[in-house]
């Protein structure tokens, strides 16, 4: 059952119970907890939980959409990107949202519960990169193609140019988030548009 299907009723009943699930994800892990335990967190019906998420693997893949949906899902404003300073402002602004929101600490939790149960299971590993990097990547070829088109940025390989841009941002997400001992505070602005900046300059029309 999709959230866009639901009504307002239904779309709290649902978030109910996710938010029941995320609270005992990271508490007790994915292997530790149960259908029934979210059941009994979340105050309703084993029917009513079944009948939101089949699988608790689907419970997971839609805590970890809700996380991102507002951060990743959301496309460009195309309209507004005619100059390359309007395209490295929106690029500046994606990569502020991008790593201060996947730097906090519930996102940092929640990358490492994914993670470590991401490769026992198939699902769980395709519903983190379908909802993280593969959203990511998406979204960002969008730009990048619209920018090309535009005969703002050069580029013969709008897919791998996308990932040119994404893989900086990714480093600080991982090594100095979910994969450090002491997760870093996010990168500042300034330093974020220094990597754009050098990301601009390996795809400038005039080369």
């Amino acid at each position: 059952m999709t959230a866009s299907l639901l009504s307002e009723r239904q779309v709290l009943k649902r978030e109910q119970i996710a938010s029941a699930a995320r609270k005992l994800f990271l508490a007790h892990g994915f292997a530790g907890t149960s259908m029934g335990a979210v059941t009994a967190e979340a105050g309703v019906s084993k029917q009513t939980v079944y009948r939101y998420f089949p699988t608790k693997v689907a419970l997971l893949g839609d805590i970890l959409y809700g996380g991102l949906n507002s951060l990743v899902l959301l496309p460009p404003d195309l309209s507004k990107l005619n100059t390359l300073a309007e395209v490295r402002s929106s690029m500046v602004d994606f990569a502020v949202t991008v790593t201060h929101s996947l730097m906090r600490p519930e996102s940092i939790a929640l990358f490492r519960l994914v993670l470590g149960e991401a490769f026992r299971v198939a699902e769980i590993r395709r519903a983190f990169r379908d909802a993280l990097p593969g959203q990511m990547l998406a979204r960002t070829e969008l730009l990048i193609r619209h920018a090309a088109d535009k005969g703002l940025i050069a580029t013969q390989d709008p897919a791998l140019t996308a990932r040119m841009f994404v893989g900086p941002l990714m480093t600080y997400v991982a090594l100095d988030g979910f994969l450090s001992i002491e997760p870093s505070p996010p990168p500042s602005r300034t330093q974020l548009e220094a990597v754009i900046d050098a990301f601009l300059a390996g795809v400038r029309v005039d080369q």
